[in-house]
């Protein structure tokens, strides 16, 4: 047997006592033979990665269109939480107002029933 080698082809050839040109066009038909039979697995490879690449590009879109999808949800959250926020400003100015007049009711029923106090003691109530 004697073996021919090459970067990624490997052929194996019997050798009888031929004659020097049928030895050579033998040989070469077996590297012809063997370069086609490795292109062909090269092609079934090149396939499958082809397929895989698909297969890939199916889940990004997948994943893009998933990205949209929050990307939505965020701006309504946005939007709402922002809303809330507004809506939470006036509620505290709303109480803030109601305070100060509570506190200016106070002050006002504070000094009126000092004053009460105040005409009890001088009528001797």
């Amino acid at each position: 047997m004697c073996g021919v080698e090459g970067p990624e082809i490997r052929v194996a050839v019997k050798v009888k006592r031929m004659e020097p040109e049928n030895l050579t066009v033998r040989l070469l038909q077996e590297i012809r033979d063997e370069v086609r039979r490795s292109s062909d697995k090269s092609e079934v490879r090149f396939e499958k990665m082809d397929q895989r690449f698909e297969k890939m590009d199916q889940r990004f879109e997948k994943m893009d269109q998933r990205f949209e999808k929050m990307d939505q949800r965020f701006e309504v959250i946005e939007t709402s939480l922002r809303d809330l926020a507004q809506q939470m400003v006036m509620l505290a100015r709303g109480i803030k107002t109601a305070l100060e007049h509570r506190t200016n009711v106070d002050g006002r029923l504070d000094d009126a029933e000092r004053r009460l106090a105040d005409l009890e003691k001088r009528i001797g109530h």
